[in-house]
């Protein structure tokens, strides 16, 4: 079985310190105030033998008809990997769906899935087309552009797994992140920047939670990078990891957006 360096599955200590994050995003988009934190589910999977994506689009087809006609259609986007951490030896998922949505929702579309005849048939298909290891996350709002994000269903998604360092407290945490943000109203060529904090499912993973940043192409993911190397990004970098989280297994994705609530 293939491993993958961003197992979406880690324990945060003790489930207390880090998930007292707070946010203050405001807006909605795809049916989800960016002021609270929302359901972000993680399917990390491998086609099975003989399998192709486009089996994978022929399924999904099917869910987001069947979601819709439940009144539960979420906001899902598949990654799959553009620089990455994978090697021979650790060679990562075929690709990566995320799923968002207010946490009512998700629960009600567990309960479907798992309690009426039409999604045990869609799990079975599921099943025989993928191996997937199913995550679930809280999602932290702290910046989004979201005209941008809606005009487009195309992106690039990079994740950045962080460690707390031991002399600094969740609050003052919390403050670091508030003040970026406050610093950087517009982003930096980037068009959404959130925090992954892992909820349901165990495993192991390189940090204690997660940087998502999302940019609209390659193109601006490197102005990102001229920005870090030539206009003193580096400095601000370098003042977070020293003095606020040990950061690693900066990797990048390619995203598209599959389904989103009608008029989102």
């Amino acid at each position: 079985m293939k491993k993958f360096i961003f197992n979406f599955a880690l324990t945060l200590f003790g489930m207390g310190g880090l998930a007292a994050f707070a946010d203050h995003h405001e807006g909605n988009y795809a049916n989800m105030n960016l002021s609270e934190r929302n359901s972000l589910q993680v399917n990390l999977c491998n086609l099975n033998s003989g399998k192709t994506l486009a089996d994978i689009d022929s399924l999904n087809d099917a869910y987001f008809k069947w979601a819709e006609k439940n009144g539960t259609t979420r906001f899902f986007m598949r990654l799959t990997p553009l620089f990455t951490s994978a090697s021979p030896s650790n060679p990562g998922y075929d690709y990566i769906d995320m799923i968002a949505s207010p946490f009512s929702v998700a629960g009600e579309e567990w309960d479907s899935w798992l309690g009426t005849k039409d999604g045990q048939k869609l799990s079975a298909r599921w099943q025989e087309l993928a191996t997937c290891y199913v995550r679930m996350t809280h999602n932290v709002t702290k910046y989004a552009d979201r005209k941008a994000l809606a005009a487009a269903d195309d992106r690039i998604v990079t994740l950045e797994w962080c460690n707390k360092n031991e002399n600094v407290s969740t609050d003052q945490l919390i403050a670091k992140h508030n003040s970026i943000a406050a610093n950087f109203p517009e982003g930096i060529a980037n068009i959404y920047w959130g925090l992954l904090l892992p909820q349901l499912g165990n495993g192991t993973a390189p940090g204690q939670f997660a940087h998502m940043n999302t940019y609209p192409d390659v193109k601006a993911l490197m102005a990102r990078q001229n920005w870090l190397g030539n206009k003193g990004g580096w400095r601000v970098l370098q003042d977070y990891y020293t003095s606020y989280a040990s950061c690693s297994s900066h990797n990048v994705f390619s995203a598209k957006v599959l389904n989103r609530p009608e008029g989102q």
